[in-house]
């Protein structure tokens, strides 16, 4: 059943129009995912295919390419025993994983970790970290975050916005959206993976 589309959704892609190209950053340098091996080919890694069958703090399932990444391993580690977590599951249900770095140069992202940028959108840094948007989805809701998600996709059109990490205190994610990779932009991966028999 589709959820009911966040009733503050309008307001939050007039706010992103307002800024327009003022809060433009760039980023350069690594990142990294801890990935399911069954999903550990190249173009799975960089695709951002999987928001499109799942959920997460920033999408709803099907509404953009949206590949989540973060600034450490430690931090990747965190975000992806969330859901076990969540539903107090034993941690080696995430398990197995394979730990993969990406390189990713963009001109066009958000530094949403800017109090003066969360603070013109709005959007607080309790939101960003504590926001329950799985309960929201429970509920038949779209949540706040996830609102902004598919306003930073669609509305803004940014490359990437980077995200005090919701599971790590200290971390930092970047959501990356492939789709709206500009030219002179690049993501790729560092080490393919392999796997070879013994």
């Amino acid at each position: 059943m589709p959820l009911q589309p966040h009733p503050e959704q309008a307001k939050l892609s007039t706010r992103l129009r307002r800024i327009g190209r003022s809060a433009d950053t760039k980023f350069e340098g690594e990142l990294f995912r801890f990935i399911n091996p069954v999903f550990s080919k190249f173009s799975d890694i960089i695709s951002g295919d999987g928001a499109l069958h799942a959920a997460g703090r920033w999408n709803v399932t099907g509404a953009a390419h949206l590949s989540y990444t973060a600034m450490s391993p430690t931090t990747a580690l965190e975000e992806v025993l969330v859901p076990v977590r969540y539903f107090n599951l034993p941690e080696s249900k995430a398990l197995p994983r394979v730990l993969v770095a990406v390189k990713f140069r963009a001109s066009r992202v958000l530094d949403l970790r800017e109090g003066k940028i969360r603070q013109t959108l709005r959007l607080s840094q309790s939101t960003i970290r504590g926001l329950d948007w799985r309960e929201d989805n429970f509920q038949g809701r779209e949540a706040l975050t996830q609102a902004w998600g598919f306003a930073f996709a669609h509305v803004g059109r940014y490359e990437a916005v980077i995200v005090p990490s919701a599971a790590d205190a200290k971390g930092t994610n970047v959501l990356i959206f492939p789709q709206n990779l500009r030219s002179g932009s690049d993501l790729s991966v560092v080490t393919e993976v392999k796997y070879t028999r013994i």
